[in-house]
């Protein structure tokens, strides 16, 4: 899937990029190796709807204006409004598309675990990132790893037992047998030990004398 975000060239720095944002604009910038800084502009709504498709590890094609040609990017950071979530500043990374890169990819779970369904025991998501190496154009969206084969409690789904994209290999060494995902015992809620009955004296009650 190929996903462009047009852009405009930047002339507004400093602090009036705010008049940016008011128009609802997010100020950037395009970098690279052996590549010329470039302040850019881009449509917050447009940004907003590419990182919610596919957040920071798919290759986006940035279009320019004046521009021939597209830019091959990855948007490297983006900072947020911390009172409403809204981007207030991106960096775009540009790639060679022929020299592969090292990027975290999210881990998403599919299928249905039986222990679960069951109530056997306890899913739980040990590993959400892995950091893989590939070129630009072959970067997963995700990495799926199904969990219909949990049945009991200790199953688990190690990296040994998933299949990465072709063209894609894990960035570090890895321990093959690291979990990515298990089922634990069920935790049960401690019970509160019945009260135990009390005499008039242990309640503090007097004793009357006869």
């Amino acid at each position: 899937m190929t996903l462009k975000l047009d852009a405009a060239r930047r002339t507004v720095t400093g602090r009036h990029v705010n008049q940016l944002r008011h128009q609802g604009l997010v100020p950037g910038v395009v970098y690279g190796h052996k590549v010329e800084p470039v302040a850019v502009e881009v449509p917050a709504k447009e940004l907003a709807r590419m990182m919610h498709m596919v957040g920071k590890s798919h290759l986006l094609q940035l279009k320019v204006a004046g521009e021939r040609r597209q830019r091959p990017v990855l948007i490297k950071e983006l900072q947020l409004n911390p009172r409403n979530s809204a981007a207030v500043h991106v960096d775009f990374f540009q790639v060679n598309l022929e020299e592969k890169l090292t990027v975290q990819v999210q881990v998403m779970l599919t299928g249905e675990s039986p222990a679960v369904k069951l109530n056997v025991g306890e899913l739980l998501h040990v590993v959400h990132i892995l950091e893989v190496s590939c070129l630009p154009d072959a970067i997963p969206g995700e990495i799926m790893v199904d969990i219909s084969g949990l049945r009991e409690v200790d199953d688990a789904v190690r990296l040994s037992d998933i299949t990465l994209p072709e063209g894609v290999e894990l960035a570090t060494a890895i321990d093959p047998g690291e979990i990515l995902v298990k089922i634990a015992q069920a935790r049960v809620a401690a019970e509160e030990p019945a009260a135990e009955a009390t005499t008039p004296a242990e309640a503090g009650e007097v004793a009357t004398p006869e």
